[in-house]
């Protein structure tokens, strides 16, 4: 089965391709037996911090009980940082990996041999790109199960009142919902709409990744010089984590929402953002988009704020997939343009 899937990867992107093995080797090599269980001990310790942490935000620090119409819900609701938090970490580490290749090459001495030889520098760029996906597998392959496993919690809700549940959803919201069109084309339009939003769910935090691997990558060979390479790495973390929790904040007020997934704060006064409609679609996305990567599309509770607060908010869906596959194809662009730029040996 292995086989069948390296089967579909591109050449480089495989494990038995001469520059991925030795990119994983060399990995592999640096990593004692006493240092893989350090790491797994050290994982499982952060799993339980973030899940208590998690509980904590959910609960309000124990004091609002975790009542939902499904209790499997719950699970989400306590999930939820704890899983932007490490799909953050996730990106950062696909940021800072790629940064340092040709720095790192040149520290050990192939550089220069891997530029005059035929492809060689465009195949090590497009190798260390793939190779952040087989380092970060056990992760990915746990927010994968994770958010398939949210989105059958979101089925199951929507087989509630009879079925009828995405009906009500969609009633009185802009432009999709009754009275505006015919029930029976707002079902249709629904149905697909929540088909497109599960599908962004589940490419995002790979196209996330791919694209930040990438970036960082041809940041790198922009870079000359040790001390440029590490400030522009440093540039690069910061940027990505203000940029994620800018458009969580910046969410929360489009919305006025007390918490993220947590009731309007009563009395709250109407934020800027929120009295402006084209302003709280656009920050609305850009959580979506860039803040929690798609976790927010298959929450149904959190749909029902998006679809009937914010004005064309079904549509917001719609834009982040065709975001996940922006990010795809601009991804490609970077390591194109990465593996150019160092092919030529004038410009490194």
């Amino acid at each position: 089965m292995l086989q069948r899937l390296y089967g579909q990867l591109p050449d480089f992107a495989r494990p038995t391709h001469p520059f991925m093995r030795y990119s994983l080797w060399r990995k592999a090599r640096r990593s004692t037996l006493l240092a893989r269980l350090l790491r797994v001990l050290a994982v499982l310790v952060l799993a339980g911090v973030l899940i208590f942490v998690g509980w904590v935000i959910a609960t309000n620090q124990g004091q609002t009980p975790l009542d939902t119409p499904n209790p499997l819900d719950s699970v989400f609701l306590v999930l939820y940082w704890p899983l932007v938090g490490v799909q953050l970490l996730l990106r950062l580490f696909a940021l800072s990996s790629t940064v340092s290749v040709i720095s790192g090459e040149t520290q050990r001495g192939t550089w220069d041999t891997l530029k005059v030889t035929t492809n060689g520098a465009k195949l090590l760029m497009k190798t260390r790109w793939a190779a952040i996906f087989y380092r970060l597998w056990a992760v990915l392959a746990m927010i994968l199960a994770l958010r398939i496993f949210f989105i059958v919690v979101a089925l199951i809700n929507l087989s509630m009142f009879q079925g009828r549940y995405l009906q009500l959803l969609l009633s009185g919201t802009t432009p999709f919902g009754p009275p505006n069109i015919d029930q029976n084309l707002s079902d249709v339009i629904g149905v697909i709409i929540m088909a497109m939003m599960m599908t962004a769910c589940l490419l995002a935090p790979f196209t996330a990744i791919a694209f930040d691997a990438a970036v960082g990558m041809y940041i790198g060979t922009l870079s000359r010089g040790r001390f440029i390479g590490v400030l522009g790495q440093l540039l690069l973390i910061v940027l990505r984590i203000g940029i994620t929790v800018l458009v969580i904040y910046v969410d929360v007020q489009a919305l006025s929402l007390g918490t993220v997934f947590g009731p309007p704060s009563t009395g709250a006064p109407p934020t800027l953002i929120a009295d402006n409609p084209p302003l709280a679609w656009i920050s609305a996305f850009a959580s979506v988009a860039e803040g929690d990567l798609g976790l927010s599309l298959i929450h149904l509770d959190r749909v029902q704020s998006l679809w009937a607060d914010i004005d064309y908010g079904a549509l917001i869906g719609v834009a982040a997939l065709g975001w996940v596959l922006l990010q795809a194809a601009f991804a490609n662009l970077f390591v194109y343009l990465a593996g150019r730029r160092a092919a030529h040996a004038d410009k490194i």
